[in-house]
């Protein structure tokens, strides 16, 4: 039996360094089409999978695999002590009259997340389901945001993503390392039961306010931007389960 992790057909920087960081590792790494359709012969073998989310569950249905994430909620069950700002979670209708808050949809993005001055600015927001769940937060100003790939409960690689406005990618400095390592082991000695053992975390600096949990990501769909190649690879591997 081959060790498949099925790639999405199309090509991004992740999944060339994916592909790139497989070479050494004990899995094949495969594209086969453009049409999100695994073969039958091969569906047996797949154990894994790293693409869009969507492509994702199709290819998860087609090879009967188990895409761990967390519930969708889960974020809005967290203490203020590690989020820093208040998050809600609901149905969009129940927040059609908030103003000024940070929105996302919880599940596949049927609009962009961000910042809006009234609800009804999202784009599309005539043609949008009012029962699609989605969290809130307040708006807060974050200084700093990184990316990690976690493993039983381990930090196996991570790389920031944006500073002050702007994209960064660059390490964290010294004092940065250690307390973001602190303030993850606080973090997940308190809720790595509400957690797939196999996740990406982002934690990121709320000005004023310091360290703090921004989201929890599936692995099997999340982008790498600095992350080590084999270390993220082996963490997507266990985020998906052969059913």
């Amino acid at each position: 039996m081959k060790n498949i992790i099925a790639l999405s057909p199309m090509y991004t920087e992740d999944s060339n360094n994916l592909k790139k960081a497989s070479i050494n590792s004990p899995y094949e790494l495969n594209r086969f089409n453009a049409k999100w359709n695994v073969p039958e012969e091969f569906r047996d073998d797949v154990i894994a999978v790293y693409g869009e989310d969507i492509y994702a569950e199709i290819v998860a249905d087609q090879c009967n695999l188990i895409l761990t994430k967390p519930d969708d909620n889960w974020l809005s069950k967290i203490s203020e002590e590690f989020t820093k700002r208040k998050i809600a979670y609901g149905q969009l209708k129940e927040f059609v009259d908030k103003e000024n808050i940070f929105i996302k949809c919880s599940d596949f993005k049927s609009f962009k997340a961000g910042v809006f001055d009234k609800v009804t600015n999202i784009k599309g927001f005539d043609t949008l389901d009012l029962d699609i769940t989605v969290f809130t937060s307040e708006v807060v100003e974050w200084e700093l945001e990184t990316r990690c790939f976690v493993l039983n409960n381990e930090i196996k690689t991570h790389s920031s993503y944006w500073r002050n406005n702007t994209f960064d990618t660059n390490l964290l400095s010294e004092i940065e390392q250690k307390d973001l390592l602190e303030f993850f082991n606080n973090f997940i000695q308190k809720y790595s039961e509400t957690l797939p053992k196999a996740i990406v975390l982002d934690f990121g600096i709320i000005k004023g306010k310091g360290w703090a949990l921004i989201e929890a990501n599936p692995a099997w769909c999340s982008g790498l931007y600095a992350c080590d190649g084999e270390k993220a690879l082996e963490v997507i591997v266990k985020s998906c389960i052969k059913n």
